[in-house]
């Protein structure tokens, strides 16, 4: 288990073996939305984007973070108040 005492947050708990983190558990472990979580990462070079092939074909993206994108992400930018 890793924890990280981030002020005005609180504590970020993660699992030790876990290396990656889809979009939606970053944006609820650092209160981030998703729509400002996925414009930080591409003017930040954070994270990658997963293609995933759907049943009908068609391609999916999926936002992927590693755990330094996670400590940056929570580090450096507040969580959304809207």
């Amino acid at each position: 288990m890793i924890r990280w005492m981030i002020e005005g947050i609180g504590v970020i708990k993660v699992k030790s073996s876990q290396k990656i983190f889809t979009d939606t558990e970053i944006a609820t472990l650092t209160g981030i939305c998703l729509e400002h979580l996925h414009g930080l990462a591409r003017s930040r070079r954070l994270g990658f984007i997963a293609h995933a092939d759907e049943a009908a074909g068609k391609q999916a993206d999926q936002w992927l973070f590693t755990l330094p994108d996670l400590m940056v992400l929570a580090m450096l930018y507040p969580g959304c108040e809207h």
